[in-house]
């Protein structure tokens, strides 16, 4: 039977990784491996010094064989993956129609549209609702539709609307609909100065989200709120902020009507983050049976997925349980008849001597003489076991070439140059022959669920070709960063779309967002400030043009401690229209170049400190008790 080091040689040679080596490094590997064979060393020599190759090999290859695993996947497998790792994180279905709404006039003459249309329900989540035109507007049309007998209600965060709405509410409840006042802040403040300052408690804690759904059978989500400055001006408003919302039709809505209740009242049955990290336990198993959140193209493979991957891993512990016994009972035995032998060739020279080798025919065998367990004949267990594991050896090392031959052909494919107009090779056919799937999921600091930042870490660390993200401004918790500078730096078109030091609500946020420019810059990725006469305020990300999210999650660290929600969409239509929404907004924005960043001012410099520094202590302050190495907002120490 071979030597490990032999074996470890004829892996790298089926997996044609020698020849990405240099004519030195090559011949000196070759020749250690060489050595160790004929010096025939120990198995733990054996093993340290293949581990030594391997390292070598990394080394010397380094980015390029990174890229080979990350960028050799074919974006079916990938994708598969990813909605793998997603279907935990909310509800998911098919067979529905979802539409953005770039323009927020439109997306407000139909949400007023659906409101006069109810016949049963109208509620209405927000965050901030203003106290003027279109508020007033806004209000009347939910009054109205009490008024027809429908059950109307109204939430609104009351750090939004920190000033109160007071007339605007009695309004409202004039006609018998309910209104809902989210987290009084002056409530809270006390109790968490005077309750140990838990973070559990703090007025910091808001409701971000925006959702509005009528009768149960259509629901919006996104970005606006309700005010002059979100609605644009063919309805009356002002059309101040540039936002982006959507809506839905079909099963989803019930999700997002879950996602609604969950506001009023936090379930800790919800999922979330901290469940999806005992995806692997049996309680997740049986959630995935007994619960039927997700439809069966996505839990049926991963199901099938994971008791495979049970299966396989039950296997190799019985294997080397197995091997480990074998080689047991092999030393007892061998150790029984050596001294069997011995024994019988002190008592009998003569008649041992007929057995050994006709070399050592004539030789006198002298009493005590001890023969090497070399020369003892191989047992019919021990021949079927080595034969057995010789041939799972070599089903492995046939499974890993052909894994990095395809991964191989994929790399140039991947490498491909790739217009932004284009979409990305692979989404066309993925869509079609995967039905479209809508997730609704939350952010709800209650429930310590981080479903959001999640998603997006898992779609921009294993993003195929291309990831944008719109966003008011970017202060990303330390995981998030890591898995853009990841992505960034294998080759994924990784562009984010933010406001500029005039279009950035509140201003401040730009400077602080300028701390962390730099290093993104210097890892590929892509940041356009966005120059137009509205302030940017959508929250939208595009992936491989295959899948999308819009919602009410701002990409900062405050993000994280607020309830959000998001529309995430896998389909390849809605995929290529939110490309065409991100690229429309690029024609009114400017690239900021690394090299004119390295030289701003001192001033800008030191007000970008000032500001991200800022922002650490207010978080310190009103999260004082907050912690979670994933969602940490520093990113000083980052890599």
């Amino acid at each position: 039977m071979p030597t490990s080091g032999c074996k470890f040689r004829v892996a790298l040679q089926r997996l044609n990784i020698e020849r990405l080596l240099p004519p030195p490094l090559r011949e000196k590997r070759g020749g250690n491996t060489v050595g160790r064979i004929n010096n025939n060393s120990s198995g733990v020599e054996l093993r340290e010094s293949a581990n030594k190759d391997f390292k070598d090999v990394c080394s010397t290859v380094g980015n390029g064989a990174r890229g080979v695993y990350c960028n050799g996947l074919s974006f079916h497998v990938r994708w598969d993956r990813i909605q793998r790792k997603l279907a935990v994180l909310g509800r998911v279905s098919n067979g529905n129609t979802v539409v953005p709404y770039r323009d927020s006039a439109e997306a407000f003459r139909v949400m007023w549209k659906a409101v006069d249309e109810a016949k049963r329900s109208v509620l209405w989540q927000t965050y901030i609702c203003k106290d003027d035109r279109i508020g007033q507007m806004t209000v009347e049309k939910i009054a109205a539709a009490q008024r027809r007998g429908c059950q109307c209600e109204l939430l609104y965060d009351c750090g939004g609307n920190i000033t109160g709405r007071r007339r605007l509410i009695d309004r409202l409840k004039q006609s018998g609909a309910n209104v809902i006042e989210h987290r009084p802040v002056l409530h809270h403040v006390l109790p968490y100065l005077f309750g140990g300052m838990k973070w559990e408690r703090s007025p910091a804690i808001r409701n971000h989200r925006k959702i509005l759904i009528v009768d149960d059978k259509i629901g919006f989500c996104g970005g606006l709120n309700i005010g002059n400055e979100y609605c644009g001006r063919s309805q009356g408003g002002t059309g101040r902020f540039r936002d982006t919302h959507c809506s839905v039709v079909g099963p989803a809505v019930a999700h997002l009507r879950e996602a609604y209740e969950d506001t009023k009242a936090p379930k800790p049955w919800q999922w979330s983050w901290t469940r999806w990290r005992k995806i692997a336990s049996t309680t997740m198993a049986r959630r995935y049976k007994q619960g039927r959140n997700a439809t069966d193209d996505l839990l049926g493979p991963m199901t099938k997925s994971v008791q495979q991957r049970g299966k396989l891993y039950l296997q190799q512990q019985m294997e080397r349980a197995e091997e480990k016994r074998v080689r047991f009972m092999e030393r007892i035995r061998w150790k029984r008849q050596r001294e069997r032998l011995e024994l019988f060739m002190r008592w009998y020279p003569k008649k041992a001597a007929k057995l050994l080798p006709q070399n050592l025919v004539h030789v006198d065998v002298e009493d005590g003489t001890k023969f090497p367990t070399e020369r003892a004949v191989d047992t019919g267990a021990s021949t079927v076991m080595k034969q057995r594991m010789e041939h799972y050896r070599m089903r492995a090392l046939n499974r890993a070439k052909a894994a990095l031959e395809r991964r191989l052909a994929e790399r140039p494919l991947s490498k491909a140059p790739l217009s932004d107009a284009d979409p990305v090779p692979g989404a066309e056919e993925y869509g079609k022959i995967r039905s479209n799937a809508t997730q609704i999921i939350c952010c709800n600091p209650h429930t310590r669920d981080w479903s959001i930042p999640y998603a997006f870490w898992q779609v921009s660390q294993k993003a195929h070709r291309r990831l944008w993200v719109t966003t008011p401004y970017y202060l990303p918790h330390r995981k998030l960063l890591r898995a853009i500078l990841y992505a960034a730096r294998r080759g994924v078109d990784v562009r984010i779309l933010a406001g500029s030091n005039c279009t950035t609500d509140p201003w401040f946020m730009w400077h602080a967002s300028n701390y962390i420019t730099e290093r993104l810059l210097a890892a590929g990725v892509r940041i356009y400030e966005y120059k137009g006469d509205q302030i940017m305020h959508a929250k939208t990300v595009v992936v491989d043009s295959i899948w999308c999210s819009v919602g009410s999650y701002n990409w900062d660290m405050m993000s994280n401690k607020n309830m959000e929600v998001c529309l995430c969409h896998l389909g390849y239509e809605m995929a290529r229209e939110m490309e065409g929404h991100f690229l429309k907004d690029l024609q009114t924005s400017i690239e900021v170049k690394y090299e004119e960043y390295q030289r701003r001012s001192f001033w800008l410099r030191f007000t970008s400190w000032f500001f991200y520094v800022g922002l650490q202590i207010a978080e310190k302050l009103t999260f004082r008790t907050f912690w979670d190495a994933d969602l940490s907002s520093k990113v000083d120490d980052l890599d």
